[in-house]
């Protein structure tokens, strides 16, 4: 019976709408294919319409994503062929066979190739849009080169082969697939339901004082900590989905955009969860956790059940599912509002007194601490509280216009506007957040290979001065007929070179070419041309040239298809792409011989098998992490089993066309693995150490706009101030979505060198826990006592954030350029118990004159203290992962006398050794 479920469960889990959509077009390409009046009109190439329908055209996952790119990618399939046939019609003006005839539609070819390289690498939604024009370029150009009487036989034959493959999936996507989609708001829900798993199983643990930390399951934090690991992905992805729904066809009452500030409000939750430590290193025997538990415990209760809330009232206004709904949407969001308002209040006044009751034991003589880690755990977890509830109550009004407008509106289509974006053109960025700037902001830092603003600035100046000396020396006429005629032309030249329009003309100038020079997108379009071109130059070669039999006998064409199709704008996904190009073209060479010795040329048998092969592949195209091995193996398959049915004078044997497919396939890897290694290499390695240290920058630069905020708090600050911060928080959160991507990407990567993957995991997780926590520190400042935790303690403040800002920078200019840190550096743990010390005696100080002073905001000083005691426990973790990836200059070796060992351990020196 067992063994009956689980066929059971592969099977459900393999017949879905779009496996039997894929396996009804996969049958009608074949019947097209060998039904001989049909397939002639696709000449000795009509098989392809099978290996389009799997490279370009295959069936998506819902009918709007197909259109969409059945849209795209015709587009690149009638401009290629336009293109080539422009560039034959050419080439028919020279003689035959001549070298003009020739060289025009080599030159077309790598111009063609090239230009889709570069829109394969800047605009990622091109992608298979600029492969389908390189594939019929390749063809259409390397065929029968030279002969103007067939200039034109190739360009209708891929119009019928490209036009086949659209309509038939498109008929078997509109058959089979759903109409409209709700995966956006499946995945919300979802979403909202790890959120409330994530802070039930916090609160519980976290409260938990009648079990001591020893017996805290380790279990327990290890779920813990899994579950806040995939809450990260989770919150990235929802960008991705929301950027997929907004350009699909949906029927309902609601548009999905209604639903794109929940992306943010995701985000910010699961910062705030992410404050602090793990449940297990919470001080459950604290004697004031007891006090802090009824406020906590009921307004984290308050927020779990607005979260559940928000997750039905959503899966049942966009999904439909409303079997176990006690309650409509309206009556769960009002009682949710109402318990988090009334929640949050009694949170607020349970916190003053008990601040009131901890003054009156200290004054009394029973409590001799203030900002001790003792009381600081529960104070961040109640201030994480209420900025959740501060959440939740955006949520809500969110929920509640998506609930107005769900009441007043009518069932309707929903359909993509046609736009720029639409088409597939450069979307902003990965990560969206509403509260972000929406404008433009200049780039804040630059690359290491050009000349610097500063730089440039100093120049101006420099020219300026000699500006001032020439007109001064001009002004002098008796001086100036004394100069020879080059003295004299300089004189006239330099003050119009050095003019206020030609100086940003140059400036323009000189962005445009180092744009140009610099340009990634540039490099790999030039490596896409390169091996296209030395791949079918044979194809150019004289007739009757060895060469150009040899490519016109083997259909040399499939090497470079193959070289387009792995080549990768980085190492390591070429690398993966490449073997599994080679594994899917064994796999399918194969099963093409045995299908050949089978049916021969019966187009019963034919269709049947290549319909069944399609079955595996299916799933392991949608249902698995190596979907390109069963892509290349479907492909692999109609070159060989269909060609000889279709072209009746193909002599060569299966077997030794299976052979050659094989081995010029092989030949495409290989060319791309080469290329890629040494024109313009871009190892995974070296992209992740350069975008990590461009990360550590811009985390020096958000805490020193942190600080600057802090410290100006009596001026306000502009918008434009706080869109430049958050535009920064954003930037930070995408290039560390990009280092983790290199990492998956960097495992692909063969090297004789092994690569310390675990410590570059650890360095995005400290990266991206320092992230958090400064996105942490800048709320909590904002109620923060200005004149007790600030003006009172600027020195220690401002000695505190040098010392951060040195680890950051130390850190990053580690990861720059690949050398040992520092033996010594400032401590900043050394800083922050002086800062925290300072602000224990401010805030003693006025309480003492004052019983009521600072109120809430105490609580808030509180945690800003817990919020910068992780943070330095978190710099220090990656002080030591760079000393383990970089190691350190040393100058002072240790030594381990006694005597020593007990000076070091006394002194407070403010030292922090990074041995």
């Amino acid at each position: 019976m067992r063994f009956l479920s689980l066929i059971w469960t592969w099977f459900s889990t393999l017949i879905t709408r779009r496996v039997l959509a894929r396996l009804l077009s996969t049958f009608l390409c074949t019947i097209v294919v060998v039904i001989r009046p049909w397939s002639r009109l696709g000449g000795r190439l009509a098989f392809l319409v099978l290996t389009l329908k799997e490279l370009v055209f295959a069936v998506q996952d819902n009918l709007a994503q197909h259109v969409e790119a059945c849209v795209l990618n015709i587009t690149g399939a009638l401009w290629a062929i336009a293109m080539s046939s422009f560039a034959r019609y050419l080439s028919s003006r020279c003689p035959d066979q001549s070298v003009s005839s020739r060289t025009i539609p080599a030159v077309f070819l790598v111009l063609v190739v090239c230009i889709a390289g570069w829109a394969k690498s800047r605009l990622p939604r091109l992608q298979s849009s600029t492969r389908i024009t390189c594939f019929v370029t390749i063809f259409i150009l390397t065929t029968d080169v030279g002969e103007s009487s067939l200039k034109f036989e190739n360009s209708p034959h891929f119009v019928w082969i490209t036009l086949s493959a659209v309509i038939i999936c498109l008929f078997s996507s509109l058959l089979l697939l759903r109409w409209t989609s709700n995966h956006f708001a499946e995945h919300l829900a979802r979403t909202f339901a790890m959120l409330h798993t994530c802070l039930a199983m916090s609160l519980e643990d976290a409260l938990d004082s009648g079990r001591p930390v020893d017996r805290l399951p380790t279990e327990t934090a290890a779920n813990f900590k899994a579950l806040m690991t995939s809450l990260l992905p989770q919150s990235v992805l929802l960008n991705t989905a929301y950027a997929q729904a907004a350009f699909e066809l949906r029927v309902g009452r609601l548009s999905v955009q209604s639903l794109k500030p929940l992306i943010g409000i995701v985000e910010h939750i699961r910062r705030e969860l992410s404050w602090g430590r793990s449940p297990a290193e919470y001080h459950h025997d604290s004697k004031h956790l007891e006090s802090f538990r009824k406020p906590t415990l009921e307004l984290g209760h308050a927020i779990l059940t607005t979260m559940k809330a928000i997750e039905m009232s959503i899966s049942e206004l966009f999904c439909g599912n409303a079997e176990a709904l006690p309650h409509t949407p309206h009556d769960l969001i009002s009682r949710a509002q109402e318990e988090l308002h009334h929640a949050r209040n009694a949170a607020r006044e349970e916190l003053r007194s008990i601040f009131d009751a901890l003054d009156i034991e200290q004054r009394a003589g029973n409590s001799k601490f203030w900002l001790s880690r003792e009381l600081s755990d529960p104070c961040l977890l109640m201030i994480s509280l209420l900025q959740m509830a501060h959440e939740m109550h955006s949520a809500l009004t969110v929920l509640n216009m998506i609930i107005l407008t769900h009441r007043t509106s009518t069932t309707r289509l929903w359909h993509p506007r046609f736009s720029l974006a639409w088409l597939g053109l450069a979307l902003p960025t990965v990560i969206v957040d509403d509260r972000a700037a929406t404008n433009d902001v200049p780039e804040l830092f630059e690359s290491e290979s050009h000349i610097s603003m500063a730089e440039v600035r100093q120049g101006l100046a420099e020219r300026k001065e000699v500006q001032v000396d020439a007109q001064t020396l001009a002004s002098d006429k008796e001086k100036v007929k004394e100069y020879s005629v080059v003295h004299r032309s300089v004189l006239y030249v330099r003050p119009r070179w050095n003019g206020r329009r030609v100086l940003r003309a140059r400036l323009a100038l000189a962005t445009v070419l180092r744009s140009i020079v610099h340009s990634t997108h540039l490099k790999h379009a030039i490596k896409n041309g390169i091996g296209v071109g030395l791949l079918c130059l044979p194809a150019f070669l004289p007739a009757g040239s060895s060469g150009q039999k040899w490519f016109s006998y083997a259909h040399g064409q499939w090497a470079a298809v193959s070289y387009v199709w792995v080549l990768e704008t980085n190492l390591g996904a070429t690398w993966r792409m490449g073997y599994l190009r080679i594994s899917g073209t064994i796999l399918g060479a194969t099963y093409s011989y045995i299908t050949w010795l089978i049916c021969r040329r019966n187009p019963y048998g034919l269709v049947a098998m290549v319909t069944a092969f399609d079955i595996p592949m299916s799933w392991i195209i949608i249902n698995s992490k190596v979907s390109s091995l069963g892509v290349v193996a479907s492909v692999t398959l109609p070159p060989i089993v269909l060609s000889q049915y279709v072209n009746e004078s193909e002599d060569t044997s299966v077997n030794i066309l299976a052979v050659y497919r094989a081995a010029l396939i092989s030949a495409g890897v290989i060319a791309a693995l080469l290329v890629n290694a040494f024109v313009f290499p871009r190892h995974c390695r070296v992209l992740f150490l350069r975008g990590t240290s461009h990360t550590l920058g811009m985390l020096s630069q958000l805490y020193l706009a942190l600080g600057r905020e802090l410290f100006q708090k009596g001026h306000p600050s502009t918008s434009s101030d706080r869109h430049k911060t958050l535009h920064l928080e954003l930037e930070i959160r995408s290039s560390l979505y990009r280092l983790t991507q290199l990492i998956q990407t960097m495992q692909d990567e063969i090297s004789i060198l092994p690569k310390p993957m675990r410590q570059y995991r650890n360095t995005v997780a400290a990266l991206q826990h320092i992230l958090d926590i400064m996105t942490g520190i800048r709320k909590v400042r904002e109620n923060i006592p200005i004149q007790e935790t600030v003006l009172s303690v600027f020195r220690e403040r401002r000695e505190f954030v040098s010392c951060v800002c040195i680890s950051l920078y130390a850190s990053e200019h580690a990861f720059r350029v690949r050398q040992p840190l520092p033996q010594f550096l400032p401590s900043a743990r050394h800083a922050l118990q002086r800062l925290v010390t300072q602000m224990e005696d401010s805030i003693r100080a006025a309480r003492a004159q004052d019983p009521h002073a600072m109120g809430l905001s105490l609580v808030y000083a509180f945690a800003e203290s817990e919020l910068l005691k992780d943070m330095v426990d978190t710099l220090e973790g990656l002080l030591n992962i760079c000393r383990t990836l970089f190691g350190a200059a040393t100058w002072l070796e240790e030594r381990h006398w006694s005597e020593v060992t007990v000076i070091e351990e006394n002194v407070h020196h403010g030292w922090y050794s990074t041995l």
